[in-house]
């Protein structure tokens, strides 16, 4: 008996591997995809290398926090950046949508602006005159809300520049300042101020600013929000002169508010830019502090423009090899790359490019006056595979595709279905590959060399049916003999597995339940017997 029910625990336990697992969704420093068509009745599959991926929609979403007490200088060259971001994308299909925030003592939000259409509208919310008080925490708490509203963008393309001089002493969304004690001229006061951080550690002093947040945090883990006050209030509760010695003051509080919240951004994937508006002499604290949160970068609107407008820079290049393996019966498959220049072009945004043959095995897309601007060079040896090659930035706003077609040289003529499809790879199934391995080199819009990132691998499927067929009766016999032929048939793309595969286990599982409970109906009523 024991061992019956053993035996049924383990049908049960191969039904549930059975069960298809959906898979997560990939996150990937570049945006990238392959994609495969299931194979044709010539046993052949048309595949497409996409930067950035096939499917990403081509929005960016560009959000400005500003200071307002930034320049007149900062503020053109921000436009200026705008105009010239506008020229670049006018003749693709592509949308920026820009964010303005202004703040003083609060935020000031301004947006969402269609750069194509509402640059107008943009001028006019950057030269907006406001004044009075500098709450750099409000700013970003409203830039990172209008980013994270915009549910329909991926976070690698959304874009915060945070533009300042530092000199900030309010925190949280309606200005709230701390009520911390000091000596003024002998008498004891509390306003805040600036002036807070000259009086406290004294106007030269410029800290280690990850020690001194690190300080800050664990005080105000003590000290809390108790002597906190809306700006322009009373306060109700002040902090005492021997507290203020290693209490927080409103510019402590606000520095590191402030830093927690462009930190909070770049956590959620965001690309940040931290930006210098004017330095001041009497408040170096200030200025080293905005040195710290752009970790002593100096960046121009031009690096911004660029990062926005550009995936990858030139010299990035992909390598692809050809599938090949096991089936899923133990038979050997392989894939080779069809290098008939009628099989493969590329893509950039509507424009068609088909390959220029400049010497064996080597192939060339849309000449220009410095040569290609995209190179391909198939190496047809044991590990059959090629290199295409960038000799221009790959731009965030165009889909540079190069698409292919692989030849299965070597179908099944036994019925059965051989492989499972999947698209572009996220099903993780086993085969048939597309290919063994493809992996983008990619270098940065700063010229930077990135770590290497491997593509999904697709994979498709075919099956041979049998069909029979009467041979013409012989004189001799008076029996048919059937004969039993092999036809090649392409499936449909599916999504989760062999359903005929699936109701066989169903039924299984069925059958065994039934005959456990029979059997242990029958146990128990030998045992009241």
């Amino acid at each position: 008996m024991k061992k019956l029910i053993c035996l049924l625990t383990v049908f049960v336990s191969l039904f549930f591997m059975q069960v298809p697992v959906k898979a997560s969704d990939i996150n990937w420093d570049i945006s990238k995809s392959k994609t495969a068509t299931q194979l044709d009745k010539n046993y052949r599959s048309q595949v497409t290398l996409s930067l950035p991926a096939k499917s990403e929609k081509l929005v960016s979403d560009v959000v400005f926090v500003l200071d307002k007490s930034t320049s007149t200088q900062i503020e053109n060259q921000t436009l200026d950046m705008l105009e010239n971001l506008q020229t670049q994308i006018s003749q693709t299909n592509a949308k920026v949508k820009v964010g303005i925030v202004i703040f003083n003592k609060e935020a000031n939000v301004f947006g969402w602006f269609d750069l194509e259409n509402d640059l107008d509208d943009i001028k006019k919310a950057i030269f907006k005159e406001i004044t009075s008080g500098t709450n750099c925490h409000a700013g970003l708490l409203a830039g990172k809300e209008l980013l994270d509203q915009d549910q329909e963008i991926a976070a690698k393309r959304k874009y915060m520049v945070f533009v300042s001089d530092g000199i900030t002493y309010m925190y949280n969304q309606k200005a709230t300042v701390t009520a911390w004690s000091f000596e003024n001229d002998g008498i004891v006061a509390s306003w805040p101020g600036p002036d807070n951080w000259n009086l406290k550690y004294g106007q030269e002093a410029l800290p280690d600013w990850d020690n001194y947040l690190t300080d800050v945090k664990e005080k105000l883990a003590i000290q809390g929000d108790q002597y906190d006050y809306l700006y322009g209030e009373a306060p109700t509760n002040i902090m005492s002169l021997e507290e203020s010695k290693e209490g927080l003051n409103s510019v402590d509080k606000a520095l590191y508010y402030t830093v927690s919240t462009y930190q909070a951004m770049k956590d959620e994937g965001y690309h940040c830019y931290s930006m210098l508006a004017n330095g001041y002499s009497n408040y170096p604290w200030a200025t080293s502090f905005m040195n710290y949160l752009s970790k002593g970068q100096e960046i121009s609107f031009k690096d911004i423009q660029n990062d926005i407008y550009y995936l990858l820079d030139q010299g990035t290049y992909v390598e692809d090899f050809m599938g090949k393996g096991k089936d899923n019966y133990g038979n050997d498959y392989d894939f080779d790359f069809i290098t008939d220049t009628k099989q493969f072009y590329m893509m950039v945004g509507n424009h068609k490019y088909v390959p220029e043959f400049i010497e064996e095995n080597h192939y060339g897309f849309n000449h220009q006056e410095n040569g290609y601007a995209y190179e391909l060079f198939y190496y047809p040896d044991e590990k059959e595979h090629f290199i295409w090659k960038m000799n221009v930035p790959v731009s965030q706003f165009e889909h540079v595709q190069l698409v292919y077609t692989l030849q299965l040289i070597n179908p099944q003529k036994k019925a059965g279905e051989y492989g499972e499809y999947d698209e572009d790879g996220h099903l993780f199934k086993e085969g048939l590959k597309t290919n063994t391995q493809a992996i983008l080199h990619p270098i940065d819009s700063f010229s930077k060399e990135l770590e290497p990132e491997e593509f999904l691998s697709p994979t498709v499927s075919y099956k041979v049916i049998e069909t029979n067929v009467d041979e013409p009766e012989k004189p001799s016999e008076t029996i048919k003999t059937e004969v039993k032929k092999s036809t090649p048939v392409t499936t449909s793309p599916v999504a989760t597995g062999d359903d005929t595969k699936q109701e066989f286990w169903y039924v299984l599982l069925g059958l065994s339940i039934s005959t456990l409970l029979l059997l242990l109906i029958k146990h128990f009523k030998t045992r009241r017997e």
